[in-house]
């Protein structure tokens, strides 16, 4: 069952959302051009892990956690790792997972045109912002 949440939590976690649904795209257009080259995959089974406010978060949205599978070592791939990538969309992630940008991300997130780099991390602090304030 659901904890009850105040109504600015449950805005701010439809804000973080929307944000997190509209800048995936963009996010999945620097993972695509790195990440199926990578040597050193970072989609581990510890990051997938949900933290405090991302139970806060989901549950403001009324969404079911997804369930970790604690014998599966933390070093290991992550359980909702697929063939192209996570099967849950962005906004169904822990914020950690979807906020770890490696070395190779970052080079390609360089390469690109500086207008769209500079749009994302707009984006990405008015989330970071929007996660902070989901304190428990």
């Amino acid at each position: 069952m659901p904890l009850f949440l105040p109504d600015a939590t449950a805005e701010t976690a439809k804000r973080l959302q929307q944000l997190l649904m509209v800048s995936s795209p963009s996010i999945e257009d620097y993972t695509r051009d790195a990440c199926p080259h990578c040597p050193d995959v970072c989609c581990l089974q510890k990051h997938g892990c949900y933290r405090e406010r991302d139970i806060i978060y989901l549950n403001a949205l009324g969404a079911v956690v997804p369930i970790i599978d604690l014998a599966r070592p933390p070093d290991s791939r992550c359980q909702f790792l697929g063939e192209r990538g996570c099967i849950h969309p962005r906004w169904l992630r822990p914020f950690k997972c979807t906020w770890y940008f490696c070395d190779p991300l970052i080079r390609a997130m360089a390469e690109r045109p500086g207008r769209s780099t500079r749009q994302l991390t707009a984006v990405m602090e008015e989330m970071i912002r929007l996660y902070d304030a989901l304190k428990g």
